[in-house]
């Protein structure tokens, strides 16, 4: 039996666009809404598809969902756009809207086209654009190719430490990236402090403390920092690409990257090192980012428990002439967890800053910074990689040309990793920085300690000595220096 249609159609609006422009969806849904005025249709709905490529599946979440939805719910009878193109770009979703499986009346504004006369031309247009789109595709995975073949990065918001070049703006080499310096910094003291030692919310903390903020204005975190520390564009290197949706920086062969044709940031060896800390490694969120400098570090003379900071408060009695008693301040402070003691801590770390400058700053100071005697030569572990990777090379010739059977290949080519990894954890361990190492080059260290961050303090301190605080009885108050030597003892771990 026939489908018998009122005179006038209840009519659903459909909007689409693949990129999400403030007046695309506007535009297309004010136009028709001007259609369907001048026609007197009634409009039951509005559907509006934003950032949505017509090329591509459109999930259930979509507008295209709902508006199919509805009309298999009786809310309308027919579709309005303003072109083919905006409803779809695919003759799948065609056969979703016309018969046998559904039979919506679709009205194209700019092409003229009603389905209720005949639907020809829509599947004729919509045939083209698909077709055009596999042509524009396998273009664009052609100059992909091509472009990734000259080292250049996806087009895109490029990471931390790096600005985009407008193709106006390029050399002659085509340079897409730029180093920005302040962020570049930044990335470089991520690099520093953990290839030093130091944990990831420390370091975040750091720089977000020093007002170093990322590209967004918001605080670095853990999971930030680490997102650095693992991408392997800072030491310009152009990983594989990966599926859409499913990117993995600990997937990413090193290996497998083409070189850059952009300034690195850090060397390739402290990518090395810094991965092979970090992957394999279940990420810690939460961090471990003191404020203090001696928190978890010092211990309690009594029962050496590790001291933890406090936050204290004053209790001022009230003055004699009868005025009231004076204001009640808080400070910090270390207290032990097993209530021995809980000390204004102030003081407490400026006795301790100037035990490590005076020391740092001795004639003899050198020989604490000095490389050590087994230190790895990287140079011979980069020569022994470069003829395992020859290696490699050798054996894909000798598959070819029917000298080797794949089940060898294989034998050879996994030995050949497992070497390769090897190697690459040596060059990590070997490349690991003593937290000591940069002062061997610093002529002022207390500018130097004074600038660095607490990240770097710490570290210097946990290498150098061993803190112990002792309780001072109730009623006493440490104030100065010497008071505070009298009350913490220091025992040398290096000397």
């Amino acid at each position: 039996m026939p489908t018998i249609r009122s005179t006038t159609p209840r009519v659903a609006i459909y909007a689409r666009q693949s990129v999400d422009e403030e007046q695309g969806i506007g535009q297309q849904l004010d136009d028709c809404r001007a259609e369907c005025r001048r026609r007197e249709w009634q409009i039951a709905g509005e559907f509006q598809d934003n950032d949505t490529s017509a090329s591509k599946e459109r999930g259930p979440k979509t507008a295209w969902a709902a508006m199919l939805k509805a009309f298999d719910a009786g809310e309308f009878d027919a579709i309005i756009v303003t072109e083919t193109s905006r409803i779809t770009r695919s003759l799948v979703d065609v056969l979703d809207i016309r018969p046998p499986r559904r039979d919506i009346r679709v009205v194209v504004i700019r092409e003229a086209i009603d389905t209720e006369h005949d639907d020809f031309m829509l599947k004729q247009l919509v045939l083209l654009a698909e077709r055009e789109v596999k042509i524009k595709g396998a273009r664009a995975a052609r100059y992909a190719a091509t472009r990734r073949a000259a080292g250049h990065p996806t087009p895109g918001k490029p990471p931390h430490g790096y600005r985009w070049v407008p193709q106006i703006e390029r050399d002659s080499a085509g340079i897409r990236y730029r180093i920005d310096d302040a962020e570049a910094e930044d990335v470089r003291q991520m690099f520093r402090e953990f290839l030093a030692g130091a944990p990831l919310g420390q370091i975040a903390r750091d720089l977000s403390e020093a007002g170093r903020l990322t590209r967004r204005g918001s605080r670095w975190s853990s999971s930030t920092v680490r997102r650095v520390l693992l991408n392997p564009v800072y030491a310009a290197l152009l990983a594989p690409a990966q599926p859409s949706g499913e990117y993995d920086a600990t997937a990413i062969d090193l290996e497998a990257c083409t070189p850059g044709a952009w300034d690195a940031i850090v060397e390739r060896d402290h990518l090395v090192a810094a991965r092979s800390r970090l992957i394999g490694v279940a990420p810690n969120h939460s961090g471990t980012a003191r404020k203090w400098l001696l928190s978890g570090l010092a211990i309690c003379a009594v029962c050496s428990t590790p001291v933890r900071s406090a936050r204290g408060e004053t209790h001022p009695t009230a003055r004699i002439d009868g005025s009231g008693a004076a204001q009640t301040l808080r400070y910090h402070a270390y207290r032990c967890v097993k209530g021995h003691f809980m000390r204004n801590g102030d003081i407490i770390d400026e006795f301790i800053s100037e035990v490590c400058i005076v020391r740092l700053s001795a004639a003899d100071a050198l020989q604490l910074v000095s490389p050590r005697a087994d230190r790895v030569d990287i140079g011979v572990l980069h020569a022994t990689r470069e003829g395992l990777k020859t290696r490699r090379q050798s054996i894909a010739r000798f598959v070819a040309r029917g000298l080797l059977t794949d089940l060898e290949a294989d034998d050879s080519l996994r030995e050949i990793a497992d070497e390769m990894r090897s190697i690459s954890d040596e060059i990590a361990r070997a490349i690991r920085e003593d937290p000591l190492a940069e002062l061997a080059e610093v002529d002022d260290v207390r500018a130097w300690w004074n600038g660095s961050t607490l990240a770097r303090r710490r570290l210097i301190v946990e290498a150098l000595m061993t803190v112990r605080i002792h309780p001072v009885g109730h009623g006493r108050r440490v104030t100065n220096l010497d008071s505070a030597a009298e009350t913490v003892t220091v025992e040398w771990s290096r000397s």
